[in-house]
């Protein structure tokens, strides 16, 4: 490498438009670190990671990277984790390295002339979508609605947040059986907790679920508990989790405790290939925790199956990213046909949300 690099790390909040659905997870749902590198040649690569610690993120990053590509390191990320995180915890190194990983690979990707998925493996090119589209602020005939719309536009199936805006178990438990009738017995349908839950309150919930055919529950209990989780696996419901864990054993951990399906996110694990590490632990891999524009690479790239969360809340991130948008055609999103992650970014938009 070289040094020559362009470095710089940003923190961005991008209001929302006409249809967009609000903050889903507290008011700094939508913020995010935006990494730019340019290497010696001019060719660019964007990275991305999510709202936790977002400052503190991209000063991070903007500290210690351009004295690593200066240096000519063959493996700038692995450099940086050796030392500054030496024992493998997550927080602020690993979301770093989750945006550094991304970016560095965008590039590497653009210099072949190919997708950043045909990179890592060129698998499919295209997978099948569940959308998170169920948001609490919803009513419930408003929630059925957004629910049929988007299988009856050919989403594999829908998610929807439970255990929110104060609502019981029963009160959940009424609204998902609406949406099924709505959606029909085939489509698949998801409950996710979003760590809300405890384990009592998630063992109320499984028992009354019986008739709801659920696809999995999503992450139901306090911070992905794991002997919570394992109390939980055998009463007839698969669950999910993963979407924001950092490290390989938490993985192999919630495995473990009896979770069906593995939800690495690349945004969060590390990169591309701590998500990819970490789908080899499970019979079923379904990232979560939004961003589609990037983990639609890794599942296409290195799996032959699994499906793609298509997260509506997040429209007003991709429009900054992706402009033209990622649509859903026949019920799949496909890998954009550019070099790299496909993007490119507004830069204009986002110097206009631009917060850090």
């Amino acid at each position: 490498m070289g040094a020559t690099w362009h470095v710089e790390a940003s923190v961005h909040c991008p209001l929302g438009g006409p249809g967009d659905p609000g903050p889903y997870s507290g008011a700094d749902s939508f913020t995010f670190v935006r990494l730019l590198l340019r290497d010696p040649d001019g060719v660019e690569g964007t990275g991305v990671t999510g709202r936790f610690l977002a400052p503190e993120v991209a000063h991070f990053l903007n500290r210690v990277v351009p004295d690593v590509l200066s240096r000519g390191s063959h493996d700038p990320a692995a450099d940086i984790a050796k030392k500054f995180n030496p024992r493998q915890m997550g927080g602020v190194v690993v979301s770093g390295l989750s945006a550094l990983d991304i970016a560095l690979t965008d590039i590497r990707a653009k210099r072949s002339g190919q997708s950043v998925a045909s990179l890592l493996g060129g698998q499919r090119r295209a997978a099948p979508v569940h959308v998170t589209c169920g948001f609490p602020e919803l009513d419930t005939d408003a929630l059925v609605e957004s629910c049929g719309r988007e299988v009856a536009a050919g989403a594999l199936g829908v998610k929807v947040l439970i255990a929110a805006k104060g609502r019981t178990v029963a009160q959940d438990l009424a609204r998902l059986s609406a949406v099924r009738d709505a959606i029909g017995p085939r489509a698949e349908l998801i409950a996710d907790a979003n760590c809300r839950m405890d384990v009592e309150a998630a063992l109320a919930f499984v028992r009354g679920a019986g008739d709801l055919n659920l696809t999995w529950l999503e992450e139901p209990v306090h911070g992905n508990d794991t002997a919570g989780l394992a109390a939980l696996a055998g009463q007839g419901v698969p669950l999910g989790a993963g979407q924001m864990e950092q490290s390989l054993e938490r993985f192999g951990l919630l495995a473990g405790a009896g979770v069906k399906v593995l939800q690495p996110n690349a945004v969060f694990t590390g990169g591309f290939g701590p998500a990819i590490d970490a789908a080899q632990l499970g019979m079923n891999v379904s990232p979560a925790g939004g961003w589609e524009i990037i983990n639609l690479h890794w599942v296409c790239g290195a799996l032959a199956s699994g499906a793609v969360e298509l997260h509506r809340a997040q429209s007003r991130i991709v429009r900054l990213l992706m402009p033209e948008g990622i649509n859903m055609v026949d019920g799949q999103i496909h890998v954009p046909d550019k070099p790299g992650l496909g993007l490119s970014p507004d830069e204009a938009g986002l110097a206009a949300c631009r917060i850090g």
